[in-house]
């Protein structure tokens, strides 16, 4: 391919691709132009040496399929239904999923071998990077509804397809893919096909808001719109929200209403509901009757009248909410304490923070797909109890769970530990033989804790044992088959251990199919959440627990170098010394207070000798250059901050103040 010069700006851009397409006769839109200069300067593509579409092998289309099952359910109803609309028109309906790759297609039952020679099938892949300019590809990269028209592909041959496309999204605001339709050979002008997009727009709405629906069956949803507006299903905006009533997921047009109107840096879930409709839980549970009838109020965020609709799972109702006295109470023969002692939940364990709920939800879509999962962080964050979340989850939760440390068990032990020995083995063994934990974890899960830590011959030993998914016993005659669904942990940078010769790439891999990533506690906004669940699940409940306000204060200002292990041992310590489960600062350990006591010194040297720094100061300090990367780089998110720097929130704070460092920052 020959050498292409470097363009800059978009007139250049729309100048340099014009002359490039001459032979067209047409002058692209901006987007389109943008489009063609990534195909051709980013993606390397030659536009006149055009290539077929790549079509996945049969197996690999079955592994994919199989992956996205629970997208492809929800998706199906609104592409059938969308396909009989368009159909005798002579459209072609496609859904993808977020790299470009057809999941589904339904095609006019006329001429189908035409459509699937122009890649419009099962299997096909339209990425911008391998297919150029092309309505899926593209609608994917600027995640928007586009008209990709005839001559406006990049390769020409595809120059006789239109496509109207809108990307589609989770309720967690992540792409999934996208919902097409094209023709061939239309004879109208690409605006003849902006009716065309509307439908489309119209159907991809409905199914991002049936993923909503049955994402969060079981929590309680709201349907908010503006009194004043005709109800319309493309700008229907959906919330769901936890017993708490912290915004745990929304739809594509809630996301666009209100995270305009936050400010800078905030997201909206996480948030309040109060912030955003002006009525906590118990107030929208209470005006709506038990989510009954519908509720009018004014907006603190739209200025204006809104109108609310509640669904409430029937488990809600009597469920760990504030139940206001319109909801009938659980009756006398139930027991409040069934469940105390019940293992958490995934979404209990992720609590209120948004990155943990948006790892939770990725985790739901893997779950039952036999895929291995990997959970990291720091000691003491909860990887055993995401771990059991994970297990009660799956179609294997009536099987065991077995958790192998491998840190704790000596090397010349760990070999047997994991695959047993039959009797007679070796001089020593069990008469009776011993069973492995993987043979012990048939038919459920198997935890293993510390992976990092396993001996590097045994990680060859266990690659092909779970890539076989049969193992050998030690005085075994015959292998036995493995039914499991492998969770691995680690506190340890395994990638570093790769590279120091200490870890097996191909064993990371393998344990790898999705990484879960659990925050350090001190870096964690619900820290009240938490510490409330483990009152509740570990303590004997929370109800009639109370905190002085400075020992709270120190809960929440504390690093917690042990994380929720070592706040459930402070808890545990502070309720054995409280008077009347009151809380104070004399009631916790030594050293949790003695941190608080070197935060106080700080503070007072902060305010005595720290003065604000000016600008030639600043840009002379290190520590404030690091500061202002950081806050650049994770936009101004202070509890990503906290965690790349490895310090607590308010210490966050106090270095803005004395850097002089004030957000938005515009001089920087």
């Amino acid at each position: 391919m020959r050498n292409l010069p470097k363009v800059n700006g978009t007139k250049d851009v729309v100048a340099y691709v014009t002359g490039n397409f001459e032979d067209r006769n047409f002058r692209p839109e901006a987007q389109i132009a943008e489009s063609w200069e990534r195909s051709l300067l980013k993606h390397g593509l030659d536009p006149k040496s055009p290539q077929p579409v790549d079509i996945l092998t049969d197996y690999e289309i079955q592994q994919q399929l199989q992956r996205h099952e629970d997208y492809l359910n929800i998706a199906r109803n609104g592409l059938t239904g969308l396909s009989k609309r368009v159909a005798d028109a002579g459209f072609s309906v496609l859904l993808t999923d977020e790299a470009g790759l057809a999941l589904d297609a339904r095609l006019p039952s006329a001429d189908k071998k035409t459509w699937q020679d122009a890649g419009l099938l099962v299997g096909s892949t339209w990425s911008e990077s391998e297919a150029g300019t092309n309505g899926i590809g593209t609608c994917l990269v600027e995640k928007e509804s586009m008209i990709i028209h005839q001559h406006e592909h990049f390769f020409s041959n595809h120059s006789q397809l239109s496509c109207s496309v809108t990307p589609i999204f989770d309720p967690l605001g992540n792409l999934k893919g996208c919902l097409n339709a094209s023709c061939l050979g239309a004879t109208g002008t690409k605006e003849s096909q902006f009716l065309t997009l509307q439908m489309i727009i119209m159907y991809g709405r409905m199914i991002e808001n049936s993923y909503f629906r049955q994402t969060y069956r079981s929590q309680i949803t709201m349907h908010v719109k503006e009194t004043n507006n005709f109800a319309d299903l493309a700008q229907e905006q959906l919330l769901a929200i936890n017993e708490r009533g912290i915004i745990i997921g929304a739809n594509r047009s809630a996301f666009a209403e209100y995270e305009s109107l936050l400010p800078r840096g905030e997201q909206l879930l996480g948030l309040k509901i109060e912030d955003i409709v002006g009525l906590t839980v118990d107030q929208l549970l209470t005006k709506s009757n038990g989510g009954s009838t519908s509720i009018r109020h004014e907006s603190p965020k739209l200025l204006d009248e809104i109108e609310i609709a509640l669904r409430i799972p029937a488990n809600k109702i009597t469920s760990s909410i504030i139940t206001p006295s319109v909801i009938k109470e659980p009756s006398a023969t139930s027991s409040p304490k069934t469940n105390k002692h019940k293992h958490p939940t995934l979404e209990k364990l992720a609590g209120e923070d948004p990155g943990v709920l948006r790892n939770v939800q990725q985790i739901r879509h893997v779950i039952n797909k036999d895929i291995p999962i990997l959970i990291t962080g720091e000691t003491g964050t909860g990887k055993e109890a995401f771990a059991r979340a994970i297990h009660d989850a799956s179609d294997k939760k009536d099987g065991p769970f077995i958790a192998l440390n491998c840190a704790a068990i000596p090397e010349s032990l760990i070999e047997s530990e994991l695959f047993g020995y039959r009797s007679g083995s070796f001089t020593g063994a069990n008469r009776k033989g011993m069973k492995g934990k993987l043979e012990q974890a048939n038919g459920g899960t198997i935890f293993l804790d510390e992976i990092g830590d396993m001996p590097a011959q045994l990680q060859t030993r266990l690659l092909r044992a779970l890539a076989e998914r049969e193992i050998m016993p030690l005085g075994a005659t015959s292998p036995i088959g493995l039914d499991i669904q492998v969770i691995s942990a680690t506190h340890q940078d395994l990638m570093q251990h790769i590279k120091d010769k200490l870890f097996r790439e191909d064993f990371y891999y393998r344990l790898n199919g999705m990484s879960l990533k659990l925050p350090p506690l001190r870096a964690r906004d619900d820290k009240d959440f938490i510490i409330d669940c483990i009152l509740d699940s570990e303590l004997g409940g929370s109800e009639d627990v109370q905190f002085a306000p400075q020992a709270r204060e120190i809960l929440h200002e504390y690093h917690w170098p042990g994380n929720i292990r070592q706040l459930a041992n402070v808890l545990r310590y502070a309720l054995a010394v409280s008077k009347d489960k009151y809380v104070t600062i004399d009631d916790l350990p030594i050293e949790v207070r003695a941190a608080k006591d070197l935060y106080k010194k700080e503070e007072i040297i902060t305010e005595t000798e720290e003065k604000p720094m000016g600008l030639s100061d600043f840009v002379n300090d290190e520590e404030g250059k690091r500061l202002i990367e950081a806050l650049r780089h994770y936009k101004w998110n202070i509890t990503h901050v906290s965690e790349e720097l490895n310090i607590c929130r308010s210490t966050v704070y106090r270095k803005m103040k004395k850097y002089n460092i004030v957000q938005p920052n515009n001089i920087y």
